[in-house]
């Protein structure tokens, strides 16, 4: 309610909406789940987030999880979405539209869990659970706040001739095994990834699948993909919590990681190739 009454106050008074709709512009050409707001010459925020209805332990959730399991993984889509940028997460918030003993409680555990393994030291949490009515269904959202200088900024940086790979597989719902997955791919090795200039780009894989994230890659900086033929995976499949990572790296860094990420699910899709004119 507070938040209604804001926007019906700025109605009233032309000189608050006036300072209301002065706001900073975002980045242009970022077709990607993040907002980015310039907050200096040399900075931008970074905003993402993401949300999970029906995945829990009541009732009239449609996939019986732990909370903690729900916490865990919608966390997990929105920070992959701000490291994949290039930016250190900074802040968390958690709306849940579930009352705060047992389930809240339970779901921030698995925040925190998923903050503990990436080893992302973030103190700033906040957020709001539903203490009015009784919930027969877990219904989440979590939005992440980090912050990018704009040199480090991992946009438009795939060049032709680079690879295409998968790190991951697509899975949602039931399909993901816990309390691990071998075929998820892990944050360990995201992060370790990013941290290789050799690798030009990464998106995490969400509810569009691989081949929508894939040309979305390619799309940023005006390339095409030349596809592996007959590939084992469908395109158009759900990766649900982004259980997988598309990546854009240069041919002579593969042998080290083929080697490094043995023990995970590692493919090639395709080379980047030019557009031609």
């Amino acid at each position: 309610m507070a938040e209604k009454n804001t926007g019906m106050a700025a109605e009233e008074n032309p000189e608050r909406r006036k300072r209301m709709n002065t706001t900073i512009t975002p980045h242009k050409n970022v077709n990607r789940d993040v907002t980015l707001l310039p907050v200096s010459a040399d900075q931008h925020l970074v905003i993402s987030c993401d949300s999970c209805g029906g995945v829990g332990n009541k009732e009239k959730d449609l996939v019986k999880v732990p909370p903690e399991i729900t916490g865990y993984y919608t966390c997990r889509v929105a920070t992959m979405e701000i490291l994949a940028v290039g930016a250190r997460p900074e802040v968390v918030i958690d709306t849940l539209a579930v009352e705060w003993d047992p389930t809240g409680k339970q779901i921030y555990h698995g925040i925190q869990r998923f903050l503990e393994e990436s080893g992302l030291n973030i103190s700033a949490i906040n957020g709001s659970t539903e203490e009015n009515f009784p919930m027969v269904q877990t219904a989440i959202g979590i939005t992440v706040i980090g912050r990018v200088f704009k040199k480090d900024l991992r946009l438009n940086r795939s060049r032709a001739g680079d690879e295409l790979w998968m790190l991951g597989l697509p899975k949602v719902g039931h399909e993901i095994l816990h309390p691990y997955d071998p075929e998820v791919a892990s944050i360990s090795s995201i992060q370790a990834l990013l941290q290789d200039p050799g690798i030009t780009g990464m998106i995490p894989v969400g509810s569009k699948g691989v081949g929508y994230e894939a040309s979305l890659l390619a799309a940023e900086s005006q390339l095409k993909i030349e596809w592996v033929p007959d590939l084992p995976v469908s395109m158009d499949k759900s990766a649900g919590p982004s259980t997988c990572v598309v990546l854009s790296l240069d041919s002579k860094i593969l042998p080290e990681w083929r080697e490094k990420l043995a023990s995970e699910t590692f493919l090639k899709l395709g080379t980047l190739k030019g557009v031609s004119p």
